[in-house]
Parts: C-alpha cells; sequence; structure tokens
C-alpha cells in the first residue's frame, strides 16, 4: 500500500492496489523496467482512482513487482496541485505566490522560480516604487527600510534566478527542485516581512487599545441607584 496526497481530495492518504502492475514496452534500461497501476483512494469521502507508476529493477522472485511496486517511489497522475494562502497580501499578489507553490508541488520548478521573480517586482511596486528594473526596486525597499538588507540579499538572490527564465535563456543554468524550494522560502520571508507580519502586529496593537479602552470605559460608569454594583 502506497501513501501519497490524493490527486483528487488532496487528502494525505493510503493507496491500495486494485489493478496488478504493467510494465511499459520500450522503457528498458539497465536492467530495470517502468511499472504502472491502478491504485484507490482510501479515504471514504474519496475512492476514486490513481495511477502510479515507477522504475523497478528486472527479475526477481515471482510476485516480486507487486510487493515492491507500492512501497517505490512513484509518479503520480492526477497530481495533488498544493498552493499556498498569503492572508494579508494583496490578491494579485498572492494569488501569484501561491501559483508559485503550484508550479512548484508538482515539479515544474522553472515556472516556479519565474512566478517568485514576478512577485518581487509586483511587491514593489504595490509599496510605490516604480524607478525603472527589478534591481533598483529591491534596492529602494530595502534603502525605504521596508525590507531588512538580508531579505533584500535574498530579492536579488530571487531575481538572478528568475532571469534566465524570464530573458529566455533557460538552458544556461539548470533549476532543481530544491533550488526552486529555496528560492519560494526567500519569496515567502519577504511576503511576510512586507505584508503579512506588519498586519498581525497592527492587529495585536488594535486589539489592546480596544481592550484598554473598554476596561476605561467600565471604570467610568456611574454607581447603581442605592449605592449597589453596578
Amino acid at each position: 500500500m502506497a501513501s501519497t496526497n490524493c490527486g483528487w481530495c488532496g487528502d494525505r492518504t493510503h493507496m491500495a492496489m486494485i489493478v496488478d502492475p504493467h510494465r511499459l514496452p520500450d522503457r528498458r534500461r539497465e536492467g530495470r523496467s517502468v511499472w504502472m497501476a491502478a491504485f484507490i483512494c482510501a479515504s471514504e469521502t474519496c475512492r476514486r482512482l490513481s495511477i502510479g507508476w515507477g522504475e523497478l529493477r528486472d527479475g526477481g522472485k515471482p510476485g516480486y513487482v507487486k510487493e515492491a511496486f507500492p512501497t517505490s517511489q512513484l509518479e503520480w497522475e492526477p497530481r495533488h496541485v498544493h498552493g499556498r494562502v498569503f492572508r494579508d497580501v494583496p490578491p494579485e499578489i498572492a494569488e501569484t505566490a501561491r501559483e508559485a507553490h503550484a508550479c512548484l508541488s508538482i515539479g515544474a520548478a522553472r515556472g516556479a522560480v519565474a512566478l517568485a521573480r514576478a512577485v518581487v517586482e509586483a511587491t514593489a511596486k504595490v509599496k510605490g516604487i516604480n524607478v525603472r528594473g527589478i534591481v533598483a526596486k529591491i534596492d529602494a525597499l530595502r534603502d525605504g527600510g521596508i525590507i531588512s538588507g538580508l531579505t533584500a540579499e535574498a530579492s536579488h538572490q530571487i531575481r538572478e534566478d528568475g532571469n534566465s527564465i524570464a530573458h529566455g535563456d533557460i538552458g544556461d543554468e539548470p533549476i532543481s527542485i530544491d533550488d526552486a524550494t529555496a528560492i519560494l522560502e526567500f519569496m515567502d520571508a519577504l511576503l511576510d516581512e512586507v505584508f503579512q507580519r506588519p498586519a498581525k502586529l497592527n492587529r495585536l496593537k488594535q486589539r489592546h487599545a480596544d481592550r484598554k479602552q473598554g476596561n476605561k470605559a467600565g471604570a467610568q460608569l456611574p454607581p447603581a441607584p442605592g449605592g449597589g454594583p453596578a
């Protein structure tokens, strides 16, 4: 039984094989073959079918493929697309950042990095920075005290990694999933510093002010008639 995020319902669940693995023709290399099988989601609210496939070495004892296949590193169809929610971030930027995470969740590293670069530039524009060029925009965010020097360095890393994609030089420097994951962590840190953390602190500040105002109003209530409690 394999475990994964179901591409239909999104739950982390077990996938039970319901059809014996099938070896794909002409996909054999170095003593290994590509196998596919149908699985059913264990969630009672889903129970839909997915296809899993992966490589296994040829040979082995009878029943080897059926036993080993579900515990192997499998690819799935449909894939689970996972985006993130960015509260307190302007909707157009939040949606682009969510799409970047969705790209990463299906292995589209270049798409994730290109969108992260767009998020950096759009963030500067939303903060009223309209100088020409993304380098100048990042530096202006730093010089204006909107982001720290460390976040500016991270933003420049996003810019540099995204430039090759944005300018069509997609073969110059391969981008791995690990690279894209790190870049999106930089992007998330930028959005947190510029939008989410200030919004959270302002809510806490307002809650504290409201509580103090309520306590003050309660202390100023006139005594009840007859000298009893108000």
